[in-house]
């Protein structure tokens, strides 16, 4: 009969759980890394999106149709509108891997108390 081996090589258990914890938080870390990215890609999206008119003929030429003045706006707008619903959704996706990452329950906002 021989008895179980002790120490750091005590068989499968204490290796695979460092290994395990070890790579949880890599992809923790992977993951802020990823939101960072994302954080600092929405301005120059919204960049892009606000210099598109600029693309668009101004009517000089032959053959090109000037855009409208409406359709300008509304694309300005609805341009706008994205930008403002990706933030959103961005907000919500920090809040939840903020809780995530740190194992705590996300604040929430209670209607009438102060």
């Amino acid at each position: 009969m021989s008895l179980p081996p002790s120490g750091p090589d005590r068989g499968s258990g204490g290796i695979r759980a460092d290994q395990a914890e070890a790579q949880s938080q890599e992809r923790r870390t992977a993951l802020r890394r990823r939101l960072m990215d994302i954080s600092k890609l929405l301005p120059v999206l919204g960049m892009l999106l606000f210099a598109v008119p600029l693309l668009w003929p101004a009517g000089n030429g032959e053959g090109s149709e000037p855009v409208t003045m409406s359709a300008a706006i509304t694309y300005i707008f609805l341009a706008w509108a994205v930008l403002v619903v990706l933030s959103l959704c961005f907000s919500l996706a920090v809040g939840f891997w903020a809780s995530h990452w740190t194992g705590k329950e996300p604040r929430r906002r209670r209607g009438g108390e102060a």
